[in-house]
């Protein structure tokens, strides 16, 4: 978002970022279409009254403007006084839905029927007791790699006659990781990377000792499933050597053939994810970018990292 956006946005309505508290100047309300229908009907009650002079018609009419004035503030009252605390999101895939975390305070009462959307189609329904802090999650659907900015934060209610909707329009200011969606294919290049020396040497998996089980990859060999685990009922599983862990893996995006440079990336993340589960040692060659062979969650999404921001600058 502009500059020129947020400043107006600040003049208009308050503060738009989080960390932030919903009140006068951030809380919008109009009537639904129900609520239009119920005025006009109010409002048709209250000409006929005058013109005929008739009290009980002024009774009812006053009745129900009361009503709808009352459930017009207890629908206010749903977001006034919430205070936005945080937002974080853990990174996904390309394609994968981000639940974006919301931290929510300021709860001094009940709260009912609250929704949370960046995308209408995506709505997350709430409600909150009192005097307990929440989180809240607010999923937005992803496509391509990269940061992804999942965009305006809208938090509505209309309990609770439907006669109203209050809403808040929240910039939560946050950006996602989003890796490449893993794609299965055969193993760039034959290439692995010798523990012993520099460079490259031709070697083949090794199937000397057995190391253990590893959860089951797209991918992965017939020959490598442990079937007897599948029979007992422990789902797909795949027998790992101690050769074939001790070798470290260099994955290189020019030993990947085609000219698609996103396929090319997905097929990276694949097998990138395909070591780490296996607890192979592995490496990752991008152009400029040089990760040494190495094992464990953070070396992991250091890879994955680069991954999706490759070419982004």
């Amino acid at each position: 978002m502009s500059a020129i956006a947020r400043t107006f946005y600040r003049f208009v309505g308050g503060n738009t970022t989080v960390p932030l508290t919903l009140g006068l100047r951030n809380i919008y309300i109009l009537p639904t279409g129900y609520g239009m229908l119920y005025l006009t009907v109010v409002g048709a009650m209250l000409a006929g009254s005058i013109n005929y002079n008739n009290n009980l018609g002024f009774l009812l009419t006053f009745l129900l403007g009361s009503l709808g004035m009352t459930a017009m503030m207890h629908t206010y009252s749903m977001l006034y006084g919430l205070r936005l605390e945080s937002a974080t999101a853990e990174p996904v895939f390309a394609g994968e839905a981000v639940d974006v975390e919301i931290k929510v305070d300021g709860i001094d009462r009940p709260r009912t029927g609250i929704r949370w959307y960046f995308n209408p189609a995506d709505p997350s329904r709430e409600d909150f007791r009192s005097g307990e802090p929440a989180r809240v999650r607010v999923q937005a659907r992803t496509v391509h790699r990269g940061l992804f900015d999942p965009g305006w934060l809208r938090i509505v209610s209309d309990y609770p006659l439907g006669l109203f909707q209050a809403w808040a329009r929240i910039n939560i200011d946050l950006q996602c990781l989003v890796y490449p969606r893993p794609v299965s294919a055969p193993e760039p290049g034959t290439r692995t990377l010798s523990a012993h020396r520099e460079g490259y040497i031709a070697q083949t998996p090794g199937v000397e000792d057995f190391l253990g089980l590893a959860a089951y990859q797209p991918g992965d060999s017939p020959g490598r499933i442990h079937w007897q685990a599948y029979s007992r009922g422990r789902g797909l599983h795949t027998k790992t050597f101690a050769g074939q862990a001790g070798k470290s893996l260099m994955l290189d995006i020019e030993d990947v053939q085609g000219d698609d440079i996103e396929r090319k990336l997905s097929i990276l993340c694949f097998h990138i994810l395909k070591a780490h589960h296996q607890r192979r040692s592995f490496g990752l060659r991008l152009a400029g970018q040089l990760f040494p062979a190495a094992n464990g969650r953070v070396h992991r999404d250091r890879c994955l990292r680069a991954l999706a921001l490759y070419g982004n600058g």
